[in-house]
């Protein structure tokens, strides 16, 4: 089944250890200086993807990184340079009128039900699931949907772990109310019931 707004997020518990499947390479770039600030469009258009407000999507970023919206706007730039600018002006002009966000992703994601076959439903998918999962799925994009390779450089029709932190704040962790493995919390929460969704979803 190809990946919409509605399948990911309402499978995202089911399907995760399957996109979590260990083995994936970590993107070469991760880690270099030099990632530039992400055009507020982006984190806007993240927002209207995932229907997290814009405030709540990004957490602090740690000492010498890169926020990740820099990072994962850096790579959707490198990957696919000619299909984010055209996700990215289509957001801007169907988000200055009446619509909601959660239609202004419907329309970047679905053409009649079906998902968007081209390169502005490719980079709005993988957007979305770079948050979810800290991933980068072209290899499984590419798999659903062969004509998004068109889109794609040839290096990142594959699947990358976007960087470490990416990984360990990716927002299945947070729906599931738990940390990624190897990533500890207090001393003894184990024992401690889970907070409420709503204080999980504040504190990570």
């Amino acid at each position: 089944m190809a990946l919409t707004r509605r399948s990911v997020i309402k499978g995202a518990g089911a399907a995760g250890s399957l996109l979590l499947a260990g083995g994936i390479p970590v993107w070469a770039k991760t880690g270099q200086p030099g990632v530039p600030p992400v055009p507020r469009d982006y984190l806007r258009l993240s927002s209207a993807l995932l229907g997290i407000e814009a405030a709540a999507l990004e957490p602090a970023p740690r000492p010498g990184g890169a926020p990740l919206a820099d990072t994962f706007h850096a790579l959707c730039g490198e990957a696919a340079p000619d299909a984010l600018a055209a996700l990215l002006a289509e957001f801007g002009q169907a988000s200055t009128g009446s619509t909601s966000a959660a239609g202004v992703a419907r329309r970047l994601l679905e053409t009649e039900g079906s998902p968007r076959p081209d390169g502005v439903g490719a980079v709005a998918r993988l957007t979305m699931l770079m948050w979810l999962y800290g991933v980068w799925y072209g290899g499984m994009e590419t798999a659903r949907m062969p004509g998004s390779a068109a889109y794609l450089a040839p290096a990142h029709r594959t699947d990358l772990v976007v960087s470490v932190d990416a990984y360990r704040n990716a927002w299945i962790w947070r729906f599931a109310q738990t940390s990624p493995a190897g990533v500890a919390g207090t001393p003894g929460n184990w024992s401690e019931p889970p907070p409420d969704l709503a204080d999980f979803l504040r504190d990570a």
